[in-house]
C-alpha cells in the first residue's frame, strides 16, 4: 500500500478510535466476527464509522466520485426519465435515497422547473448530520424555491412517488465466503498480532458455517440458495473460490415496498447478473476500498478512513423485490439508460447555453463535458459497470431509457 497517500495525525488518531471499537467487539465475540459486522462498525458505527463522521467522502476532497459529481448530464437524464414517471404514476413526491454532496438533487430541481414537473416535495433520506448541512448548503445557491425539500431520517410510512437512489446497495454490509471442498464457508475477522504502537491489527478468518456463530444460519441457508441457483445455471465455482452478497436485502425491499404504496423505484449501481458476478473467472470477488481516489483490497487499512464496497448481485435484488411484491419493470447498463434518455440531446443543450458567450469559453465546456461523458458511458469506465433497475407496483411505465438495451432477460 506504498502508493497511498498517508492520512493526517488527527485522521490516523481516528482510525485508532474505530480499531479499538471493533477490537471491542471482537472481544465480546470470543475473536471472531462476520465481515458483514466489522464493516457496519467500519463505515456506520455512529460517531466513528466512515459514513457517520465528518470527514469528507465525495469530490476532489474525499475517497471518490460519484456520477452526479462527474457530469451535470447524469441529474438531466435521470431527472427527465423521473420527470416522466411522476407523471405516470400522478404523484407529486420524490424521495432520494443517500444523497450524498448534493448534486444530484440540485440539477434535478433545474430540470423539474425547467419541465414544469408536477412536483410538489424533494424528500431526501439522510442520517448524517454532516452530509445534511452540506447538502442543505448546496441547495440554497439552487435558484429555484420550488419544489419544498424536506430530509427525514426514516422512510415515510406511506409514500406515493418515485424513490431513487445512486450507490446504495453496493455500500450495505456484505458477507464474504470462500468455497472448500464443495462448500461455502464464512470469511470473517480476527485479532492479528498487534503493531508496535499497541493499535489493534485485524485479519481474515475462515470458518465453516456450524451454528456455533451468530449469523450462520442466515449464511447457510443464503448459500445454499446461491449454490443451487448457480448449479441450475451450470456454474460450479473452484475451490478457493471468493465472492460476497449483501445481507439484509430481504428486509431492506420489504421496508421500501411497505412504504411505497404506488409509484417506482430507481436504482443504479455497480453489479451484475448472477450468472456473471459469480462466474468462475471472478475468482477474488468484487470487494473494493477507496482512500483519496485510491482503490485498494484491504478492508484493515486505516478502519473508518476507506470507503468500502462490493458489487451488487442483480438477481438477488429481483428476488427480494418480487419476494416484497415489486415487480422488475427495467433493467440496463448505466451507458444504454443514459443513451436512451437523451445524453446526446442534453448535451447539446448544455453547449448552447448562452452563459458561453464566448468560442473559449464553448470550446473548454465541450471538453469538460466530453470527458465526463467518457467516465459516464465507456464500457471501461461506469457505462457497463453500472446497472439501472427500476421496480414499481401495478401498471408497467415504459421509460425510453429503458427501451435502447433490456437487459431484463439476464436476470
Amino acid at each position: 500500500m506504498t502508493h497511498l497517500p498517508k492520512p493526517q495525525p488527527e485522521a490516523l488518531a481516528h482510525s485508532i478510535r474505530v480499531s479499538e471499537r471493533i477490537a471491542e467487539r471482537l472481544v465480546l465475540a470470543r475473536g471472531w466476527l462476520s465481515f458483514a459486522e466489522f464493516m457496519q462498525l467500519a463505515l456506520y458505527e455512529p460517531g466513528l464509522g466512515y459514513y457517520s463522521a465528518g470527514a469528507s467522502k465525495f469530490g476532489g476532497a474525499g475517497d471518490f466520485v460519484t456520477a452526479p459529481e462527474i457530469s451535470p448530464l447524469f441529474a438531466e437524464v435521470v431527472a427527465e426519465q423521473i420527470d416522466l414517471a411522476l407523471r405516470a404514476v400522478d404523484s407529486g413526491d420524490l424521495l432520494e435515497l443517500g444523497p450524498g454532496t448534493g448534486a444530484f438533487a440540485a440539477g434535478a430541481i433545474d430540470v423539474f422547473n425547467r419541465c414544469g414537473t408536477p412536483i410538489e416535495r424533494y424528500r431526501m433520506l439522510e442520517v448524517s448530520a454532516d452530509l445534511r448541512e452540506r447538502q442543505a448548503e448546496r441547495l440554497a445557491r439552487v435558484n429555484h424555491a420550488h419544489p419544498s425539500r424536506e430530509w427525514c431520517d426514516r422512510l415515510p410510512e406511506a409514500f406515493s412517488g418515485v424513490i431513487f437512489g445512486n450507490e446504495i446497495l453496493d455500500a450495505l454490509p456484505c458477507e464474504r465466503f470462500v468455497t472448500h471442498d464443495d462448500q461455502y464457508w464464512r470469511l470473517g475477522v480476527g485479532l492479528a498480532s498487534e503493531s508496535s504502537s499497541g493499535e489493534p491489527r485485524f485479519e481474515w478468518r475462515v470458518r465453516p458455517a456450524d451454528g456455533s456463530a451468530p449469523g450462520d444460519d442466515e449464511f447457510r441457508r443464503e448459500a445454499a440458495h446461491l449454490q443451487q441457483s448457480l448449479r441450475a445455471l451450470g456454474i460450479e465455482l473452484p475451490n478457493d473460490y471468493c465472492g460476497e452478497w449483501q445481507v439484509g436485502l430481504d428486509g431492506w425491499f420489504e421496508s421500501m415496498a411497505t412504504s411505497l404504496t404506488s409509484g417506482v423505484m430507481l436504482l443504479a449501481d455497480y453489479g451484475l447478473p448472477r450468472s456473471q458476478l459469480y462466474h468462475p473467472d471472478r475468482a477474488r470477488g468484487s470487494l473494493r476500498c477507496y482512500y483519496r481516489h485510491h482503490a485498494h483490497d484491504d478492508p484493515f487499512l486505516w478502519p473508518g478512513l476507506n470507503d468500502i464496497t462490493a458489487w451488487v448481485d442483480f438477481t438477488r435484488v429481483a428476488e427480494a423485490a418480487e419476494r416484497a411484491g415489486l415487480q422488475v419493470q427495467g433493467f440496463t447498463t448505466q451507458m444504454a439508460f443514459l443513451a436512451g434518455g437523451g445524453i446526446e440531446q442534453a448535451m447539446a443543450r448544455a453547449l448552447d447555453a448562452e452563459s458561453l458567450a464566448s468560442s473559449g469559453a464553448r470550446v473548454a465546456e465541450q471538453s469538460k463535458l466530453a470527458g465526463g461523458l467518457r467516465r459516464l458511458l465507456m464500457p471501461g469506465e461506469m457505462g457497463e459497470s453500472v446497472k439501472f433497475v427500476m421496480l414499481g407496483r401495478g401498471d408497467e411505465i415504459d421509460l425510453p431509457a429503458f427501451a435502447l438495451r433490456d437487459l431484463r432477460h439476464t436476470l
